[in-house]
């Protein structure tokens, strides 16, 4: 069972005389801009390098721009980062109150990297874009890759330059975590045109939809939103019941401190199908703590592997050590080794921290 930790600085300040920001103080009338979660993606790619997934947010009445993020990269033995990168936002301008994903990758294909953080480090007051270009898309066929036919189109006078498309997966978390991100250049679009355009890409089993938008030098699109209907999903094969906060003696508490080692457990159970071929089911069981609040934060995801041999109960639990008094809540999920849901959501629990 591993953890990923993460530390997010995300506070900023307007200049009375610049549009610059910059990381000064923590007075919440002073935010504006922020990570939408505190556990971003952490994934490989082909090459062997770990890549950074995540989302921030304008929270702001203004747009933004030339936003500057730096992530770390770590093992799980020294509390120094291994290297040190900054990444990349998909929009050039963020609207107001808008979002983005932003991407980080290590520089070198480093297998011992296990764990990051990300921080804020700057960006500035931007012209607005316009709104006006038109994105739609649908999902064309499904296996192990993905293929989604799309068009855009262009309504406003003026000619629609270096015109991008954007698309990435997210998974059953909230807020979502991005499983994969992906850019096609379209160039130029002529006013009233229409371009197709089409995405052929690996598919992550986790994906429950996709989030498509386009920007250009001078336009935007909406942010899309689709669902992903599974052909092949497994549903309600195990049942979570039971979720519990317990101490290392297995007592359950009803509040926990600060710094204490907690185990988050479930008392999951299967059911088998009278012609099924084997009576083994590998799973994973993943643990979410939010914090209650408006915004929902994720301050922590763990998980736990093992396996069923017949119908009898398993409790599986996933070690948590809150660093920061309040109220969180928790969910749990199971999944099958491929990322495929074995379990509807588990019952949520509420947890005071103090």
């Amino acid at each position: 069972m591993k953890r990923i930790f993460f530390s997010i600085l995300f506070v900023l300040i307007l200049f009375p005389i610049s549009s610059t920001f910059s990381q000064v103080s923590d007075t919440p009338p002073t935010l504006a801009i922020q990570f939408t979660s505190f556990t971003p993606n952490l994934i490989k790619d082909d090459d062997g390098h770990s890549i950074i997934l995540g989302e921030i947010q304008n929270i702001q009445n203004f747009p933004l721009t030339d936003v500057k993020i730096r992530g770390f990269f770590y093992d799980d033995i020294s509390e120094q980062p291994l290297e040190a990168a900054f990444g990349q936002i998909t929009l050039e301008v963020i609207p107001p109150f808008g979002k983005s994903p932003y991407m980080i990758r290590s520089i070198t294909p480093n297998a011992a990297i296990t764990n990051v953080s990300v921080d804020l480090m700057g960006f500035i007051s931007a012209v607005s874009k316009a709104e006006v270009l038109e994105i739609e898309s649908e999902v064309s066929d499904i296996s192990d890759r993905i293929k989604i036919l799309g068009s855009i189109s262009h309504t406003a006078e003026n000619v629609s330059t270096n015109t991008k498309v954007h698309l990435y997966f997210y998974d059953v978390f909230q807020p979502h975590r991005i499983l994969g991100l992906h850019t096609q250049e379209i160039g130029e679009i002529e006013s009233g045109a229409s371009i197709s355009f089409e995405f052929d890409e690996k598919f992550d089993n986790r994906s429950i939809g996709y989030t498509i938008f386009a920007e250009s030098e001078n336009y935007y699109s909406r942010f899309s939103n689709v669902e992903i209907i599974h052909p092949d999903i497994i549903t309600k094969l195990v049942t979570i019941n039971d979720v519990s906060i317990n101490d290392s003696d297995g007592n359950k508490l009803s509040t926990v401190s600060v710094g204490t080692h907690i185990n988050i457990q479930s008392n999951i159970w299967i059911q088998y199908s009278s012609d099924q071929e084997s009576d083994e089911q590998p799973y994973v069981y993943y643990a979410q703590v939010k914090q209650s609040g408006e915004k929902a934060f994720v301050e922590f995801i763990g998980t736990y592997e093992g396996s069923f041999q017949s119908a009898r109960s398993k409790f599986p639990a996933v070690e948590w050590i809150p660093e920061d008094k309040g109220i969180y809540f928790v969910e749990t999920f199971v999944w099958d080794p491929t990322a495929v849901p074995l379990a509807s959501k588990g019952p949520i629990m509420l947890v005071l921290v103090t």
